[in-house]
């Protein structure tokens, strides 16, 4: 990993808060375009499932309990379309297990 790397911090929460329905969003951060490649992907799906690990940690659930889950992929551009197959795949993957998976482009 490098500081010019979209993605930082694989083992940590860049943005976590309460929605006002009790359910949790958290958010991983992406600062510069996602590109098709398997460092990024692989970045990405670290960085996943640390916010997995987190989420069923004991801690976590004893905090805030079955409360609805969503990680939300905020990036600043639109990301190639290799990151968004992956994030399909994931949302499908990890929805049979409650958590819902969003892609937020902001500039």
């Amino acid at each position: 990993m490098t500081d010019s790397d979209p993605i930082q911090n694989l083992d940590s929460i860049d943005v976590s808060g309460e929605r006002k329905d009790g359910g949790l969003d958290l958010v991983i951060v992406a600062s510069s375009k996602l590109l098709s490649n398997t460092h990024h992907e692989d970045l990405l799906k670290k960085k996943v499932q640390a916010y997995v690990d987190a989420i069923y940690s004991d801690a976590w659930v004893e905090k805030y309990g079955d409360s609805s889950r969503r990680i939300i992929v905020r990036a600043t551009e639109m990301p190639e379309q290799g990151i968004i197959n992956l994030i399909e795949a994931l949302k499908r993957h990890l929805g049979e297990y409650g958590v819902e998976v969003l892609l937020e482009v902001r500039a």
